[in-house]
């Protein structure tokens, strides 16, 4: 019988909230979320997880980035929690919107990837928190009730690696990036060169360009550089 998820079983409720300033009725309130994940039973999961919270309530889910954005329009929440891999818009482009319809809005990435370039990518977009979906659940209680609150969150072992990273490779180009997406959605070189409108040759020297501009030694290490930067064909 397989372990459950550590995100999906249950916890002692902590003592928590937001102050409301002025308020004679009650000196807490209520911290409300937006759940943003594609996978509907994943939801579930934090649904039954945060509403099992006193001071926490999902007001809202959403199942893809547009989804997301009419939710964050009609449901104000104190924190999004989102999942980076969506249909589109999705990751670190999400994020941008989000930031650019919502300035202030927290929010707090749950995501299965662990690289350090991503969880920097969603930092620098403009997310809150970053946390992965194998994290313990008082790490996501926890990383909601900070964010929400105003400030930032990174889960302990994701900042340590990214503490020690290797130093960031050079940026690509969007010809690059392109050529880079069509390369890891398995495309050859003949491919690519007609529905870009260039020659095989040029391909093969945009392929050798990626792979000494990022420092790879091998095809397979360039696609899963692709992989891991979000650098996929929009379906």
């Amino acid at each position: 019988m397989n372990n459950p998820h550590p995100l999906t079983t249950g916890l002692t409720p902590e003592p928590a909230g937001l102050p409301i300033k002025g308020s004679d009725a009650s000196p807490w309130k209520t911290i409300k979320v937006l759940i943003a994940d594609d996978h509907a039973m994943v939801r579930g999961a934090f649904v039954r997880l945060i509403d099992s919270e006193s001071d926490l309530q999902v007001v809202a889910e959403a199942h893809d980035g547009v989804s997301t954005l009419q939710q964050l329009a009609a449901n104000p929440c104190d924190v999004l929690l989102l999942d980076l891999n969506m249909p589109e818009p999705s990751g670190s482009q999400l994020i941008t919107l989000i930031r650019e319809k919502c300035p202030k809005q927290p929010i707090l990435v749950v995501s299965m990837h662990n690289t350090p370039r991503i969880v920097r990518t969603a930092l620098d977009a403009g997310a809150n928190g970053y946390i992965t979906k194998d994290s313990e659940p008082h790490i996501l209680l926890k990383a909601l009730r900070l964010v929400a609150g105003g400030g930032r969150f990174v889960e302990p072992n994701l900042m340590e690696a990214m503490l020690f990273a290797p130093a960031p490779r050079a940026s690509l180009t969007p010809r690059e990036s392109e050529i880079l997406q069509r390369l890891a959605a398995g495309q050859s070189n003949s491919v690519i060169a007609r529905e870009l409108y260039i020659s095989e040759k040029t391909v093969s020297s945009h392929k050798a360009n990626l792979m000494a501009k990022l420092e790879i030694d091998n095809f397979l290490e360039l696609l899963n550089y692709a992989k891991d930067n979000g650098l996929t064909l929009k379906a």
